[in-house]
């Protein structure tokens, strides 16, 4: 199984790449490669052009296909699908700090078709926290060609398992304010 870390968002609300924030020592990305490492043979981060400098020289990190760049997540899902060959994706957003490892595990045990999702302590999909089968990829494309960048619609055709993961709701914490992350 091959890791992608989506690292390519604008931040605006954050206000500066939310990649690079720290918490507790370490880049929001760098929890997202801890998280996705044991389950994983290659991680790939999908990021910005800006940012790519930014990152330590010994990671693959790349930025979206060109024909679908700055087209949101579905886009950096293509794009590390398209990077590296495998039959199985397992995506990380960065801006998820407080995922670990256990999140990737239950979802490969929800893994039967095209893709498995974990859901929220309230019952909804959390899209980006998620493992994808090699299948998906041209309906990912044909999505995106029709400018349908939302993961979220998607869910209903393709989840095959969802992985209820309410004993640790902290982990679909996704951070959207230097504030917020604060009192951890």
């Amino acid at each position: 199984m091959i890791g992608i870390v989506l690292a390519g968002g604008q931040s605006r609300r954050y206000g500066s790449p939310k990649a690079f924030a720290q918490y507790r020592g370490k880049c929001f990305y760098e929890y997202a490669i801890a998280a996705l490492t044991p389950h994983c043979t290659e991680i790939v981060i999908v990021a910005r052009p800006q940012d790519i400098d930014r990152f330590p020289s010994g990671l693959h990190v790349v930025t979206d296909l060109q024909e679908y760049a700055e087209k949101g997540p579905l886009a950096g899902i293509l794009t590390g699908m398209h990077t590296i060959q495998s039959d199985w994706y397992a995506v990380l957003p960065c801006d998820v700090p407080f995922a670990d490892d256990s999140i990737i595990r239950e979802l490969q045990n929800y893994r039967t078709g095209h893709m498995s999702v974990a859901i929220e302590v309230d019952g909804k999909p959390h899209p980006l926290l998620s493992i994808w089968n090699e299948g998906t990829e041209p309906m990912i494309r044909a999505s995106l060609e029709t400018e349908n960048r939302s993961v979220r619609p998607l869910i209903d055709n393709w989840v095959d398992g969802q992985a209820l993961l309410d004993e640790k709701p902290s982990i679909f914490d996704n951070v959207n304010s230097p504030g917020q992350i604060e009192g951890r």
